[in-house]
C-alpha cells in the first residue's frame, strides 16, 4: 500500500470515527424526562405541553412543538395551520426530530427522513430540491422554510425555500459533524472544530462567524448565532439590537445552547438554564425560565422554549 492510499484510508477512518462518536454523544445524552415549556402560549404552546415523563428529544418551532418519546414515537402540539401537528407520523421508529416554522422533519432509525407540514414546493420561485430519499443520515435541523440533514459520510443535504442562498450556498465537503438551521442563515461544524456559516449576512450573522477552532456545538437564530467551546464557554455574534449578543454569559461550564428568534438559552453543567436577549411581546421567554436544576436538554423556539428535566 503506497503512502497516498494509506493517508486517504487513515483520513476516511478518522472521519467515520468522528461522525460515529458525534452521533453517539447525542444518543447518550438523550435522558428521558418531563417537558417544561415557557414563553408565549399562543395556540396553547405552553398549556398543552404533554405531561408524560418519557421524552428524550424536543424541538420548538414557530407556533408548534415536537417531542420524541423513548419508544421512538412522536408527539406534536400547537398551531396546525399546515398539518404540522395533525399529519404527524404514527410509527415508532424515530431517533431525531426538528421543527421549522410550519413544518417538521424526523429521522428514522434506518437513516431515512420524513417531512410533513407546509408544502414548500408551492412557490417555484423559491423552492429548491426535494426531500432526500437516500438513507444513512445521522442528524436533522429545520428552521424557517428550509431544512438541513447531515449524512454519515460528512456531507450536508439542504432543501426548501432558497431565500438568501440558505439552500444553494450549502457548503460542499465531507468533513462536517453538526448542523444548525436558522430562519435566515445556517451553521455547520467541521471535524476540526471550526464553524461555517452561509445565508443572509444581516448584522454579521455570516461574516462575523468566529474563525478559530475548538467548538463542539452550534446554534443559529434569526440574526444571531452561538457556538459552544470545548471549555463550556459561549461565543456569540450577529444581531445585537436587544443585547442578544452582548448579554451572552461570559463564564464557562455550559453543556448545551439553543437560539430562538431574538433570544437565547443555555444549559449549565448542573442542569440549570440561563436565558438572555429580547423578550418579544413580553411573553416571558426569558423571565419565566424555570429556576430548577436537573435539566438535560433545551430548545428555543420563536417565542417559546422547551426543556427536558430528568426523571427521578
Amino acid at each position: 500500500m503506497n503512502d497516498m492510499i494509506r493517508k486517504n484510508l487513515k483520513t476516511k477512518l478518522l472521519l467515520l470515527f468522528v461522525l460515529f462518536f458525534s452521533g453517539s454523544i447525542k444518543q447518550s445524552n438523550l435522558q428521558e424526562g418531563s417537558i417544561y415549556s415557557w414563553g408565549s402560549d399562543r395556540d396553547n404552546l405552553v398549556s398543552n405541553t404533554p405531561e408524560e415523563n418519557n421524552f428524550i428529544d424536543i424541538s420548538a418551532g414557530y407556533g408548534h412543538s415536537i417531542a420524541l418519546n423513548n419508544d421512538g414515537s412522536i408527539l406534536t402540539w400547537g398551531s396546525d395551520s399546515d398539518g404540522q401537528v395533525s399529519d404527524t407520523p404514527t410509527e415508532s421508529e424515530f431517533i431525531d426530530v426538528a421543527a421549522g416554522s410550519n413544518h417538521n422533519i424526523a429521522l428514522r432509525k434506518n437513516g431515512t427522513l420524513v417531512y410533513w407540514g407546509w408544502n414548500y414546493q408551492m412557490n417555484e420561485d423559491y423552492s429548491r430540491g426535494n426531500v432526500p430519499a437516500n438513507d444513512s443520515f445521522i442528524a436533522v435541523s429545520a428552521a424557517g422554510n428550509h431544512n438541513l440533514a447531515l449524512h454519515e459520510n460528512g456531507t450536508i443535504a439542504a432543501w426548501g425555500w432558497d431565500v438568501n442562498g440558505v439552500v444553494s450556498k450549502t457548503p460542499k465537503g465531507d468533513d462536517f459533524i453538526a448542523i444548525a438551521a436558522g430562519p435566515h442563515h445556517n451553521l455547520a461544524l467541521k471535524k476540526d472544530g471550526t464553524v461555517i456559516a452561509w445565508g443572509d449576512d444581516m448584522m454579521g450573522s455570516v461574516n462575523d462567524t468566529p474563525s478559530e477552532p475548538g467548538f463542539v456545538k452550534i446554534a443559529a437564530g434569526a440574526r444571531h448565532s452561538l457556538a459552544l467551546r470545548e471549555d463550556g464557554s459561549i461565543a456569540a455574534w450577529g444581531w445585537d439590537l436587544r443585547k442578544e449578543v452582548s448579554e451572552t454569559p461570559t463564564e464557562s461550564g455550559f453543556k448545551d445552547i439553543s437560539v430562538g428568534y431574538t433570544h437565547s438559552i443555555a444549559l449549565r453543567e448542573d442542569g440549570s438554564i440561563a436565558a438572555w436577549g429580547w423578550e418579544r411581546n413580553d411573553d416571558g421567554q426569558i423571565g419565566k425560565k424555570p429556576p430548577q436544576e436537573g435539566f438535560s436538554q433545551i430548545s428555543a423556539g420563536f417565542f417559546h422554549n422547551l426543556a427536558i428535566r430528568k426523571s427521578p
